[in-house]
């Protein structure tokens, strides 16, 4: 007799030992009354005990069946405070929902999102884990996953969320003192601020959208975008990067959009998670609040 066969037969002892009567029970839980009472027989063959006196007019709990109708009851109980707990993550939001995205996207993009979210639903919780390489969802034990770029083929779940463009950018003294580039074959001539884990090839788009890779150089490259920012106002050169990151300084005249005509799609953001069904308030709630925002 299995464990999953002794817990079924312990809810049909403890509906019979609570009704009183094996006819009632089988009603209750829509089995015939022969299923019950072998159940119960079961039981006993492997407990070794007697559980319940039965006659054809009477039933009746003995002492040992007493003592094991309270555990077995027990279960019946935890069963059902777990359905409904579980319950409750489907209709309210709560608990902990784990989301990834890239460092420089999620700490501008993503985290400043994070405390109306909370606001809006006071028992979630979010743990907000940055990282540019890309985390294996299942054994990282990550919920959504916001992810910029060409999707690798996987099982995995996408929703597209809005498109990130690709702006080149320096600041009106490099401009004045290097001159402005009018094609990008002219980047050859200028200080480029380049991302050290990239190669030097920055991707433009000719007037007949095909393609035009320009290899760059420069005195400074970096591995992190904030760095490069830094670099880029301090007039040391000219940089590639995502329009949300400079939009502020565009805005403010500390930064100067060049080549326009030349700059390729968009890159694409996703959200990307590993069910589609079943899922907790929790899960939906913050899903759908980052595709709105994002």
């Amino acid at each position: 007799m299995s464990m999953l066969e002794r817990l079924s037969d312990m809810a049909i002892y403890a509906k019979v030992v609570e009704t009183g009567s094996f006819t009632q029970s089988a009603d209750d839980l829509q089995l015939s009354k022969g299923a019950v009472s072998k159940a119960v027989s079961r039981l006993e063959a492997h407990l070794e005990l007697r559980l319940l006196h039965r006659t054809t007019r009477k039933m009746s709990v003995t002492l040992e069946g007493r003592a094991f109708y309270e555990y077995c009851q027990q279960v019946v109980e935890q069963a059902a405070a777990a359905e409904h707990h579980l319950g409750s993550f489907r209709e309210q939001p709560s608990g902990r929902i784990r989301v990834t995205a890239p460092v420089t996207f999620g700490s501008m993009r993503v985290a400043p999102l994070i405390p109306e979210l909370l606001k809006q639903y006071p028992q979630l919780e979010v743990e907000l884990v940055l990282h540019d390489k890309r985390i294996d969802l299942i054994s990282e034990n990550i919920d959504i996953a916001i992810r910029c770029g060409v999707l690798e083929n996987s099982t995995l779940i996408a929703r597209r969320l809005q498109d990130l463009p690709t702006i080149l950018v320096a600041t009106p003294a490099y401009l004045q003192a290097q001159g402005t580039p009018k094609h990008p074959a002219e980047l050859s001539q200028h200080q480029c601020l380049t991302i050290s884990s990239q190669d030097n090839r920055w991707r433009f788009r000719n007037n007949t959208d095909e393609a035009l890779d320009i290899t760059v150089g420069g005195r400074l490259s970096v591995n992190n975008n904030l760095a490069l920012k830094h670099a880029l106002l301090a007039d040391l050169g000219i940089a590639f990067t995502p329009l949300y990151q400079v939009t502020n300084e565009l805005a403010e005249g500390k930064l100067v959009a060049i080549l326009d005509e030349f700059m390729p799609k968009p890159t694409l953001v996703h959200a990307v998670y590993r069910h589609r069904g079943h899922v907790s308030a929790a899960f939906k709630v913050t899903l759908d609040f980052l595709r709105e925002h994002l």
